[in-house]
């Protein structure tokens, strides 16, 4: 099943167990029974905003072109702040003990509560290893709040048969559950707060990934390797350096860089491999971005492209002060340049993805002068002066 689907499973399972808990109360006149028709209820309201969440987590537009993906770590989020409203629930019921109970519909009021508990385990369980097989971090979260449901019946059936045995210890049971539940909460918690901040993927998973990279024999570097994870997916980008100075031959590469690490790493959105050759081979046209006469320090203070082209003359000067990362990219491809100068990649996603797609490779330096930045990357120098 979809992530969706398990979302709406949850969500009939909680309203009907709401639907029979409310009855069982009020034939028993169990306040306590009554209180757990309750927390079904706000059960459902979590199931209900973690199918929202998967849902519109899917959508992608012009505005969103990567999805609402976070959407699935808000509404984790949203149903964390439901765990620790149960804890709070379920201890305020203990510490209040007010139960009192009509015995004669006290096998129904049982009954009830031993269905419900087997029926909340069971779907946290089924729920919790689909929300790990398809990355879904409110599946997850949703697993959990559902098993603390089974707790909630558990404390209900400890307190109907305590009546028979003469002895209460609902107080007791109810302080250790919502102990447990805050502590789920919390650990939640931190871990959709730390993906919504573009949390780096763990340890284990980057040097998998640098592995990969090293794996080709024309990959002489990794310069720069960034794993962000985010809504149950993986975000890569990274820049690296091959040994050759054939353009097309680094694009075939970086290509099957890519393909290879979306094989083989599970939960992969998107893969942006930045190549730069170790040399450049003649007649390649090449663009230098400036601000005051300088190389330009990134993509969006970029005030001037200068364009070389071996054997061509002057350079080409081309104004962009007030130009976006995107506006200057597609400049960039429309004058069919093999490789652009600067401080530091650009910043947008979109832009770097115009550049990638057309083959454009982007040169990082910590030179000042362009021409220094020329002969830092090839022997054009000579033919530009």
């Amino acid at each position: 099943m979809r992530k969706e689907h398990w979302a709406l499973v949850s969500l009939g399972l909680n309203i009907f167990q709401s639907l029979i808990k409310l009855i069982g109360g009020l034939l028993t006149g169990s306040l306590s029974l009554i209180g757990d028709a309750i927390h079904s209820l706000s059960d459902a309201t979590a199931s209900l905003i973690a199918f929202l969440s998967i849902k519109f987590s899917e959508v992608k537009n012009e505005r969103f072109p990567y999805g609402l993906y976070k959407l699935e770590n808000i509404g984790a989020i949203v149903i964390s702040f439901f765990l620790l409203f149960t804890a709070w629930e379920i201890a305020h019921r203990a510490l209040k003990g007010e139960i009192s109970i009509n015995k004669e519909n006290l096998p129904f009021g049982i009954g009830v509560t031993v269905v419900s508990m087997v029926a909340s385990i069971t779907l946290s369980y089924f729920e919790r290893r689909a929300g790990k097989k398809l990355n879904s971090p409110t599946l997850v979260a949703d697993s959990y709040h559902t098993l603390t449901d089974a707790f909630a019946s558990l404390l209900v059936l400890t307190s109907l048969v305590s009546y028979y045995l003469g002895v209460n210890i609902e107080r007791y049971v109810a302080i250790a559950i919502s102990l447990v539940i805050v502590y789920t909460a919390l650990e939640l918690l931190k871990e959709q707060v730390g993906e919504i901040l573009d949390i780096s993927a763990d340890k284990e998973t980057v040097e998998k990934i640098k592995r990969i990279i090293l794996s080709f024999p024309e990959v002489s570097e990794i310069k720069r390797l960034l794993v962000r994870s985010a809504g149950g997916r993986l975000f890569i980008d990274a820049v690296i350096t091959i040994n050759t100075d054939d353009f097309y031959k680094s694009h075939m590469i970086a290509d099957e860089i890519e393909r290879k690490i979306t094989e083989e790493i599970p939960n992969v959105d998107m893969v942006f491999i930045h190549y730069e050759p170790c040399c450049e081979r003649k007649g390649t046209r090449v663009a230098v971005l400036t601000t005051d006469g300088k190389v330009a320090p990134s993509f969006e203070k970029t005030e001037k492209i200068i364009l070389f082209k071996e054997k061509e003359g002057e350079p080409e000067v081309i104004e962009t002060k007030g130009m976006s990362e995107e506006c200057i990219a597609k400049e960039l491809t429309r004058k069919g340049v093999d490789l652009v100068i600067s401080g530091y990649h650009p910043k947008s996603n979109k832009a770097k993805w115009i550049l990638h797609r057309n083959k454009v490779f982007v040169w990082e330096t910590e030179k000042e002068n362009p021409y220094e930045a020329l002969a830092e990357v090839s022997q054009i120098k000579e033919s530009v002066k």
